[in-house]
This record gives C-alpha cells, structure tokens and sequence, in this order.
C-alpha cells in the first residue's frame, strides 16, 4: 500500500485531502476524490510492476577458487563482471570452489539446491579438466568460464589471446637479439600455460632459434631455481605471468643475475606489482575488466537465448615496454 505522502504527491493534494477522499469524507469534490484513486491505482501498479520485475531478475552464480593469485586481478575481473550482471539489473553471487565439492558444503547448496538455483554460472580460474564444471553439468545451466581461451565444447570462454600475447613478447626479445629465451613458470592443468607456450614457441620457430630445454614450469621460485641449475646459457625470460616472475626474481637476484643487465625479463598480466619492481618489468597487458564484463554479457545473451549452443570472446592483448629489457650485448 503506498503512503499518504506518496499519494498526494502524486495527486498534487494535501495529505489531509487523501484522507478524506479514501474515506469517503465530504467536503471533498468528485474531481478531487477521482484523481486521489486515481493516484492511488497509478502506484499500486508501478509498486507491483517492481515486484514482479525483482521476481524475474537474472539470478548469476561466480564461482571462484578459494587462493587468489593476484588480488588485481581477481579484482578487476570481479569489477567487470559486477558491471555487465548490474547492468542487466542481475544479481550476482559470489561462492569459493574448494574441490572436491562436499554435499555440506556451501557452494554445492547454492549450486544445487533449487531453493538458490541460479540462471547461470560464471567459473573463474577453471583448470582444464576441473571437477566443478561437472557439477555445473548436472544442472544444465549456461556456463560461462571466465578469462579462459578454450572451453570444453558444451560451454562458453571469455578471456584474451594468450598465443598473440606470448607470441609478441618473445618476438620482441628476438628483436633485442635474444636468441636463447627460457619459459619459466606455469602449471600445465591451466590452459593459459599451454596457450603461451605455443606462443613462444611459434615465435622461437618462426626464427629458427632452438626450443628445447629452456622450458621450467612450477612455481615462479621453483621454476627459477630449476632454471639456475640447468645453466642453459638464456639471456632472456618469458615467465607465464606476473605472479610467478614476482616469486622467481628473489632466487635470480641472490644467484647474483641483474636485470636486465645479465638477464632480460618479460613477464605476462602488467599488474601494478610489476610496474613497481626495479627496474619495472615489461609486460603483456590484459583488458581484465573487459574480459569480466564481456563474461557477464555473454553469459546473459546464453540465458535469454537458449538457441546459443556456446559463445567464444577473444580479446587483444598488447605489450608495455618497460626498463626490464635491453638489446643483447655482443
């Protein structure tokens, strides 16, 4: 029921007035009466319209993993696909996945418990062949995984050309005359790590330049330290992305390598911490709120269009040189 204040302003009267003309009082004119129902039927519709529109709204489920690696980029990721649900007037619902999936746990209830059935579900830093994208399938919902180049074939993938990204870093180390350029860091359960793997390689094998044993994955730190122990004479790094280059350029620094003096160093995100190392990393630049909202919005279009069998974005990537570079010295 709307207010007394709701209906005379809306009916241009004194609340006194609405009071009279609801309750049938006199001194009240036919015209006056008229436009106070009037009024009042005006508001009993929109107030209903709302209700039923709150009913219909787009329920959205993230589901997202328990560590972060970057809290940026976990973030801004979040930022874009809050933007695209709200814009949508969606709701969105955030749950940590922590396989295996436990019928006590949260996130199942929410996943599968049809008191909370969402309309889709956004999965965030899924592993390729990930046990939660099995449970999505029980429920038959669209599913949209987030900052991922590749999917399975029954779901959608929003996320950025790890290849062209990988591929353009090395190509620019060889351009600085690097001719042997170590790949350090990664798991290859995630796809970006096979994706910018293909990437160097391409590069490396486009200029004839030799691929083998210059491969360390694990963490950044690990990795690093297989790398100083292998002695493979590199001169220049890709490391799969920013979170592990920050864990790896410790071990680098107290083996006694400068950058970029003995050592050139690209790595792949271009978050804040990478900018701020000294000297500042150059990086492969990621549109991540774009790729969170271009998620939300394709995920919606799945949900609203059931005729949509699944849906790839791809967006660019660029390079931002930074003074962790320099041309090889002869």
């Amino acid at each position: 029921m709307p207010s007394v204040s709701e209906i005379a302003r809306r009916a241009g009267v004194s609340k006194s007035t609405v009071s009279l003309a609801l309750n049938n009082r006199p001194n009240v004119s036919n015209a006056t009466r008229q436009r106070v129902v009037q009024a009042l039927e005006d508001l009993q519709r929109a107030t209903a319209a709302r209700s039923v529109k709150a009913e219909q709204r787009i329920n959205v489920l993230l589901i997202h993993p328990i560590m972060l690696g970057s809290q940026q980029v976990f973030r801004e990721l979040l930022q874009g696909v809050k933007s695209g649900v709200e814009q949508a007037d969606g709701r969105l619902t955030l749950a940590v996945h922590q396989p295996p999936l436990q019928p006590e746990h949260a996130t199942h209830a929410l996943l599968h418990d049809h008191a909370f059935r969402p309309d889709g579900v956004i999965v965030m830093r899924a592993r390729v062949d990930d046990p939660i994208l099995d449970e999505v399938r029980r429920e038959n919902l669209p599913c949209v995984l987030l900052a991922r180049q590749d999917a399975p074939p029954d779901m959608s993938a929003v996320g950025m050309d790890n290849v062209a990204g990988a591929r353009e870093a090395t190509e620019y180390l060889i351009t600085l005359g690097h001719r042997r350029i170590a790949f350090v860091g990664g798991d290859a359960g995630y796809d970006y790590t096979q994706l910018r793997q293909a990437g160097y390689r391409a590069a490396l094998q486009a200029a004839q330049l030799p691929t083998d044993d210059l491969t360390f994955l694990g963490a950044g730190d690990e990795a690093a330290r297989a790398f100083l122990n292998a002695r493979t004479r590199a001169t220049a790094i890709f490391f799969v992305n920013d979170e592990h280059a920050l864990r790896a350029l410790p071990v680098l620094a107290k083996s006694g390598l400068r950058i970029p003096e003995d050592l050139s160093v690209i790595c792949f995100d271009d978050t804040d911490n990478v900018q701020r190392c000294n000297p500042p990393l150059t990086a492969v630049s990621v549109p991540r709120t774009q790729i969170g909202y271009w998620t939300a919005k394709t995920l919606l279009d799945c949900i609203h269009h059931r005729d949509l069998k699944t849906v790839r974005v791809i967006l660019r990537t660029g390079l931002s040189v930074r003074a962790s570079c320099q041309p090889l010295k002869e």
